[in-house]
């Protein structure tokens, strides 16, 4: 599951551990900087571990530049520690990104380097053993035990306080067009800046969710005093963010609706994860689900060509959505496939596996593998026919063979 900042579980050391990419400039063809949403992006993992009861084993330094160094150079936080007992995951997120820029630095140098570097999370997670890397990382993404309030949860909307935490640092409009800001999130209230009052005015988290859960009902809500309380602009402002939210009126209102087809295409925002879209993100694998499978309930993995539920299937980038230009984005059509959990889409995104210029699987050489399962599975995906490969596609799977295929050649 890529995030921007693009993120990933994987078996370390007898551990699972979660590799947060590092943060950096544009890369050719791409709209944006590198991986611009680190530290949001950290600090939602970090919380939503913290509700799956995790233990952090430790947290270090992974990139290639400090490889050298030993790996107590590059410990950022020592553990074990129950994240359960974290009161204050902003305040741990801090730790983790500003002990970073001591490591690899020489004695004596006086600037710090770079606090967004690659970095490795080794974890203890109840529920999910070593086999389940791929089943943690599409849990991370994909909260589906959130203790979410029922009504929004029918309708798969996000907590006030979830849709809160993602908009801190982000100005929001009011339906007016006044911009308003949350501050910070502590407890059961949120700071929230106004041309106003700069410096920030508390409102309930309970204001909101009572706006959410009006939404959630009706489908529209008025942004008014007697609908929303006497926060209603803003509280309006919240909710107009939520996908498939717009304002109507007059008078103003907050009309919620399922996108269409072409509309989640023409989402410029729909499948990355900033402060904004982060809470999208548990609407987003569904709808892009639903938009590949056509509505069905059952559709086939686009590299094994086995038939699965669709909640065992995952919307995968063909290209990494951190380099796609914002065209490239709204291709979803084609720039997105259906990859099942049970390896093929791991085996993609890390370059095991990839499509060549006629849509046939292209694996590693098995003859370096071991007898086994692993062994048994690339040997059934080497030549089969991708179903997603199509004159429109190749041109994603060109990069992915260029830029993540990690192998000498084809076999």
């Amino acid at each position: 599951m890529e995030l921007n900042a693009d993120f990933g579980v994987e078996v370390d050391e007898g551990r699972l551990s979660l590799v947060l990419e590092s943060a950096g400039g544009r890369t050719a063809g791409a709209d944006r900087p590198r991986n611009d949403q680190y530290v949001p992006v950290l600090r939602l993992l970090l919380e939503r571990l913290r509700e799956r009861d995790a233990v952090l084993l430790s947290a270090l330094v992974a990139s290639a530049r400090v490889s050298g160094l030993s790996e107590d150079e590059r410990t950022l936080v020592r553990g074990p520690l129950k994240l359960t007992g974290v009161t204050d995951v902003e305040q741990l997120r801090l730790e983790i990104t500003s002990a970073q820029g001591r490591v690899g630095l020489p004695p004596g140098a006086r600037k710090e380097g770079n606090n967004r570097k690659r970095i490795r999370l080794r974890l203890e997670v109840p529920g999910y053993n070593l086999e389940d890397a791929t089943r943690l990382a599409v849990d991370l993404v994909d909260p589906r035990t959130e203790p979410v309030d029922q009504l929004a949860s029918s309708r798969e909307l996000p907590t006030a306080k979830e849709l809160l935490d993602a908009l801190t640092g982000v100005e929001i409009l009011t339906a007016t067009g006044s911009p308003n800001t949350v501050l910070e999130v502590h407890g059961n209230v949120a700071r929230v800046q106004t041309e106003r009052s700069p410096g920030g005015r508390p409102v309930e988290i309970s204001e909101v969710q009572r706006g959410l859960d009006k939404l959630a009902e009706h489908r529209s809500v008025r942004v008014t005093v007697d609908e929303l309380g006497h926060r209603s602009a803003f509280v309006g402002a919240v909710l107009a963010t939520l996908p498939g939210a717009r304002f109507g009126g007059p008078p103003a209102e907050v009309i919620l609706r399922e996108p269409t087809g072409d509309e989640v295409t023409g989402d410029l925002h729909f499948g990355e994860l900033d402060a904004v879209t982060s809470v999208k993100v548990r609407t987003e694998q569904k709808k892009l689900r639903k938009l590949l499978a056509g509505g069905a309930a059952f559709a086939e993995c686009a590299l094994c060509g086995d038939r699965y539920p669709i909640d065992f299937l995952i919307a995968a980038h063909i290209k990494k959505r951190a380099v796609c230009t914002d065209q490239e984005r709204r291709d979803l059509s084609h720039v997105a496939m259906l990859a099942c959990s049970f390896g093929c889409d791991t085996l993609y995104e890390s370059g095991w596996i990839t499509v060549d210029e006629n849509g046939l699987v292209q694996t590693r050489p098995a003859n370096t593998l071991s007898e086994g399962h692993f062994r048994t599975r690339i040997v059934h995906l080497n030549g089969r026919i991708c179903v997603a490969h199509t004159a429109s596609s190749e041109t994603y799977f060109a990069w992915h063979r260029a830029n993540v295929f990690v192998s000498s050649g084809m076999s």
